[in-house]
C-alpha cells in the first residue's frame, strides 16, 4: 500500500518538476540574451573586441557598448569605434589621442600599441563613443551568432517546449484519473 502511494505522489510531482526545469532553462536563456538585446533598445550598438590593442582597458572577447554621438561630442581620451574604411563594415575601437578639427579627423591609438594609428579617422567613419564594456560577452555573442550557437539556441527552446508539453500531458492524464 505504501509503495503504491509513493508512486502516485511521484507521478503527481513529475509535471511540476518538468515545468520547473523548463522555467529554469528559459530564465537562463533570457538572462544570457538580455545584455545583448536590451542596450539596443536604448540606442547602443554592441561590438566585440577581437585584438589585444586596447588592453588592459578592453580585453579580447569583451563586448563594448557604443553610443552614437556627433564628432563634436568626442574628446581626447575617449575610446571610439569606427569603420576601417568608407566602404567597409569592419570596425575598430581605439582611443582618441588628438583631434584635427580643420581636417575633420581623429588621430587614434590602441592603448597597448606603441604608436598612433597610421590612418586618421575621418568624422564620417565614426560609429560612436564606447560607454562601457562587459568581459567575455563578446565571445558569447560571437558564439550565439555562429551556426553552432544558433543550433544550440534552437535545441534549448525545443527542450523547454518539450518539457512544458510533457508536463501538461502528465497533468491532464493525472486529472483524468
Amino acid at each position: 500500500m505504501q509503495a503504491r502511494t509513493n508512486k502516485r505522489t511521484e507521478k503527481r510531482m513529475l509535471p511540476g518538476i518538468l515545468n520547473g526545469i523548463g522555467i529554469v532553462l528559459m530564465t537562463g536563456i533570457i538572462l544570457i540574451s538580455l545584455p545583448l538585446v536590451l542596450p539596443k533598445v536604448f540606442g547602443y550598438q554592441i561590438y566585440g573586441i577581437l585584438t589585444d590593442s586596447m588592453e588592459p582597458e578592453y580585453s579580447v572577447g569583451e563586448a563594448v557598448f557604443v553610443k552614437p554621438v556627433t564628432p563634436q561630442e568626442i574628446k581626447v581620451g575617449d575610446a571610439i569605434t569606427f569603420r576601417l574604411g568608407t566602404d567597409s563594415d569592419l570596425t575598430a575601437t581605439h582611443r582618441v589621442v588628438r583631434i584635427e578639427e580643420e581636417k575633420q579627423q581623429f588621430i587614434t591609438k590602441g592603448d597597448a600599441n606603441v604608436s598612433e594609428d597610421t590612418t586618421p579617422v575621418s568624422y564620417s567613419r565614426v560609429v560612436g563613443k564606447v560607454v562601457f564594456g562587459i568581459p567575455l560577452l563578446g565571445r558569447l555573442s560571437f558564439y550565439l551568432h555562429s551556426y553552432t550557437g544558433v543550433i544550440v539556441c534552437i535545441a534549448a527552446f525545443a527542450v523547454v517546449l518539450a518539457l512544458w508539453v510533457a508536463a501538461e500531458k502528465l497533468k491532464s492524464k493525472e486529472s483524468a484519473k
